[in-house]
């Protein structure tokens, strides 16, 4: 079922912190002091939207497809102006790439749905005109915000087809589906609903929020499209992230083998808590896809 079909009616209010947000909010505050005595030395790199070109193959991808290429925006978090902007710069680079059909990973924004999902979706539209369409999936902010409904009917008039636990055949690669879930950190996933109609011997590619569900999916998948994680949003060079989200921690960042498939972890466009990224770039994505 897609957003048209859910409910329509959100009622936004503000959410507690959780006890994990305060902890990363703290270890913000922490690095955003420190952010401040190396930023003369770029350490600091909110707005430092980097390209994230990787050639992947995937065993029985259609040859007639070969090197076909998915764009990956995720984790836009609009709450503000500098992430509106930032989030309209990412669609703007993306295009550029030339890719042949998107793939949106949810947190279209952090809070107040009610005044950010309008501004978010109307950055998004240029995305729907990429030959093979753009879809997308909700994230654990778009749920907490109250606003579930009201952001995935924002995107979706935006040309952008929302799968909350629904799939569809991807045109440019005959035999090969998105499957898109809703978000696991609410436990709203149901992937035996999404799967109903997707032929058992087709290529499955799986759009989820969170990337850590990889080790929990049905073992059906080629290949996985996941944020959440924002690769850390701070980190010290050449150590691993100081905190990442549940769901997000066994494979917070780029390229990995999972239990059963590989997934691809984007580290997002934009941040949550302090407009800051610290040696944690934000990211665009290019995947290339080959037969393995």
């Amino acid at each position: 079922m897609t957003a048209s079909a859910a409910q329509t009616t959100d009622h936004t209010s503000d959410q507690p912190a959780s006890p994990g947000r305060r902890r990363f909010l703290k270890l913000a505050f922490s690095a955003a002091v420190l952010g401040s005595a190396v930023g003369a030395a770029h350490g600091v790199d909110t707005e430092d939207l980097q390209i994230e070109d990787h050639k992947v193959q995937i065993k029985g991808w259609p040859k007639s497809a070969a090197g076909l290429k998915i764009g990956h925006l995720s984790d836009f978090h609009v709450d503000c102006k500098l992430a509106l902007a930032r989030t309209k710069r990412s669609v703007a680079m993306l295009l550029a790439q030339k890719p042949d059909v998107v793939f949106l990973t949810g947190d279209f924004v952090t809070y107040k749905p009610h005044i950010w999902a309008k501004p978010c979706a109307e950055a998004l539209v240029p995305l729907a005109n990429v030959p093979g369409g753009a879809y997308g999936v909700l994230g654990n902010h778009d749920w907490w915000s109250n606003g579930k409904n009201l952001v995935a009917r924002a995107v979706e008039e935006a040309g952008i087809m929302m799968l909350r636990n629904d799939s569809c055949p991807l045109k440019q690669a005959p035999g090969v589906w998105i499957v898109g879930l809703d978000d696991r950190c609410v436990s709203k996933e149901d992937p035996e609903r999404a799967l109903r109609n997707v032929p058992e011997d087709s290529i499955k590619l799986l759009l989820v929020h969170e990337p850590d569900y990889a080790d929990e999916a049905p073992p059906v998948f080629a290949f996985q499209f996941s944020g959440h994680s924002h690769g850390g949003q701070i980190r010290c060079p050449g150590l691993p992230p100081i905190h990442t989200p549940k769901y997000g921690r066994d494979y917070p960042e780029g390229l990995q083998m999972a239990k059963y498939h590989p997934v691809y972890t984007t580290r997002g466009v934009g941040v949550m808590g302090p407009q800051l990224r610290l040696f944690c770039p934000p990211e665009v994505t290019i995947l290339r896809i080959y037969p393995a």
